[in-house]
């Protein structure tokens, strides 16, 4: 860009503010910028980020603080508890499978597929409902633990000790 009066390339946008001050007034600027009321905080706010809005979307009804709630001890317990549970099952489902691949290499008799497929499915059910568990709330919160031991429970008796 050339600005008149100065004889060089200009740099940037504001070189013509640079070269010839005595045009320049920062009242004239800010106006011819701001006064659209498109830049207003006020009307910004109130038309697209209505922060109740956003913090009810976000968290539910989240209180003054915009963060969420907090579950109950109880779901908090049950959490923990089923998620030590399905870690059981994953370890239990990765050494029955591997088991099977060793009998299998080495000409023993491994835990058979049957035994193998129903500790598959017993961890990923155990995993998806734990996964369940630690994101939903309410009911969902409660009863996804109770899949996850029952889960575990029918594997155990069915399995291990029948």
């Amino acid at each position: 860009m050339r600005t008149s009066g100065t004889g060089h390339q200009g740099a940037g946008r504001d070189d013509e503010f640079a070269a010839a001050p005595e045009h320049y007034d920062s009242r004239a600027y800010d106006r011819r910028q701001y006064d659209r009321r498109q830049y207003d905080r006020r009307q910004y706010d109130s038309r697209q980020y209505d922060s109740r809005e956003y913090d009810n979307r976000k968290y539910g009804r989240a209180g003054h603080s915009g963060q969420p709630r907090r579950a109950s001890l109880p779901v908090r317990a049950g959490r923990v508890v089923s998620g030590v549970v399905a870690g059981a099952v994953l370890v239990l489902a990765a050494v029955v499978v591997g088991a099977q691949y060793l009998g299998g290499q080495r000409g023993f008799p491994g835990p058979g597929s049957a035994s193998v497929a129903a500790h598959v499915v017993a961890a990923l059910v155990a995993v998806g409902a734990q996964i369940v568990a630690d994101r939903a709330r309410g009911f969902a919160a409660f009863a996804a633990p109770v899949v996850v031991i029952v889960t575990a429970s029918i594997l155990l008796i069915t399995q291990w000790w029948g």
